[in-house]
């Protein structure tokens, strides 16, 4: 198999974020700190992936300052992660790529029941849609502005993953 190319030092400003976000894992880790949860035990299980992807995409998170570690124990040490600036910045990337799945990546009749996740403004309490600026209030959507409910098929998807 041919070695992949490595981007990270191309002129090319989507090379650059392929580079680094064009990993699925990366991209699922980035989803789990956005929903808040920081534990490494709560992304392995919600994301299924391994423990050693896992561990490796977030000590590249951190080396690249999107996320940072903190210690919640000393004995035994574990640590959390945290979104930077750098990584909350990253939310509309993610809401844009959530916003086209609902749009273009399921079959006709998948989801008859709604989106896969609801999103609410906080601020409001509107549905928003897939929209990037609140329909109730006329607020731009960013960082921490939504709440996201998910639905009964997604939330069944999670409990069975998480066993």
């Amino acid at each position: 198999m041919p070695k992949r190319a490595d981007l990270s030092d191309t002129y090319c400003p989507v090379g650059r974020s392929a580079e680094l976000l064009g990993d699925r894992a990366v991209l699922l880790l980035l989803r789990e700190l956005f929903f808040g949860r920081r534990r490494f035990e709560a992304m392995v299980a919600n994301t299924g992936l391994g423990p050693q992807l896992v561990s490796a995409r977030l000590k590249l998170l951190v080396s690249e300052g999107i996320a940072e570690r903190r210690a919640y124990s000393e004995r035994p040490v574990r640590n959390d992660y945290w979104l930077t600036d750098k990584g909350k910045a990253l939310f509309e990337v993610l809401y844009a790529m959530r916003n086209w799945a609902e749009r273009w990546a399921y079959a006709p009749g998948e989801t008859a029941g709604g989106p896969a996740i609801r999103y609410i403004h906080r601020a409001c309490g509107a549905d928003v849609g897939t929209a990037n600026i609140c329909p109730g209030c006329g607020a731009q959507l960013g960082y921490g502005d939504l709440k996201g409910q998910p639905s009964p098929a997604l939330a069944a998807e999670q409990a069975a993953r998480i066993g």
